[in-house]
């Protein structure tokens, strides 16, 4: 995107590879529902924008894909740009005035695509919190794993899925208080598509993994047959991302509206019944220790 007429030589350039295919977009807010309705591998944008400055376009990534690298492709020098707040997202700054600018920004987009695809995983820029407040559950001690087991049967039924799970996202993997449709324990979040889904607020599906750069090579879940997903976020009353209840399949797969929202109330069921659990185990502990004094 950009605001100088030149977004053709832009979108002309990307359609240029073989691999790329370029998604026009012409404000913030474009490119926010693009972000949550797209595939997007990476965004190219200039600095001085209609409705803002390159950042924000680099803030809207932050907030909905900061898994998606941004390359400000512009003749501002960046000694003029503002990058608060800008640390946690893939940033890369190509000087559109150099004269050969269309063939270098080919070879960047390529770059940092490739680049973030071998990020082992992003971590929150809270992760401390959120590792707490999921420790906070003692999910170990709470007799959980029956019901889990009850409703991973019931999405795998409802979306017509191969595997339904309810997966913690711990600081290196992630496990399966239950799963229906295949028999796993766990996945390290470097393979797992959950420590990608969890940096967004919104449901996040892949429709088809083999034509998504960020997992079109995961060798682990091709060998676990996985083709699409869809997941959503497990929230606790603090804000903290704790996990995700996901449904794949084995063949590509699409997800309307109204089945993100279910897949969403299901994730907000799961964590209603974390938080009954445990306020019931607090209570227990409470009259314990009122009857031992």
């Amino acid at each position: 995107m950009d605001s100088e007429g030149r977004v053709d030589s832009v979108v002309e350039t990307i359609d240029a590879s073989d691999e790329l295919r370029a998604i026009e977009a012409t404000s913030t807010d474009d490119v926010a529902s693009i972000l949550e309705n797209e595939a997007v591998v990476c965004v190219v944008t200039g600095y001085d924008l209609p409705d803002g400055t390159g950042m924000d376009v680099v803030r809207t990534i932050r907030a909905h894909a900061p898994q998606t690298p941004c390359v400000l492709f512009t003749d501002v020098p960046p000694g003029e740009i503002d990058t608060t707040s800008a640390e946690e997202s893939i940033v890369e700054y190509l000087n559109r005035g150099l004269p050969d600018a269309a063939e270098r920004l080919e070879f960047v987009v390529n770059d940092v695509i490739e680049h973030s695809a071998q990020v082992s995983f992003l971590r929150p820029s809270d992760e401390d919190e959120r590792l707490e407040t999921l420790a906070g559950y003692e999910v170990d001690e709470l007799p959980i794993e029956d019901s889990f087991g009850r409703l991973t049967d019931l999405i795998a039924d409802h979306f017509d899925v191969a595997v339904s799970f309810v997966g913690l996202i711990e600081a290196e993997e992630e496990n399966f208080l239950a799963c229906t449709g295949a028999d796993w324990e766990s996945l390290t979040r470097e393979d797992t598509i959950c420590t990608h889904s969890m940096l967004q607020e919104d449901v996040m599906v892949v429709e088809d993994i083999t034509a998504d750069s960020r997992f079109s090579e995961n060798d682990q879940l091709q060998n676990l047959g996985i083709v699409s997903y869809a997941g959503a976020n497990m929230t606790a009353p603090n804000g903290q991302v704790i996990g995700q209840v996901c449904v794949l399949d084995h063949e590509p797969r699409q997800y309307t509206e109204p089945e993100r929202e279910t897949l969403q109330q299901y994730a907000d069921t799961v964590m209603e019944i974390l938080e009954l659990r445990q306020r019931l185990r607090d209570a227990g502990r409470a009259t314990v220790e009122g009857a031992s004094q």
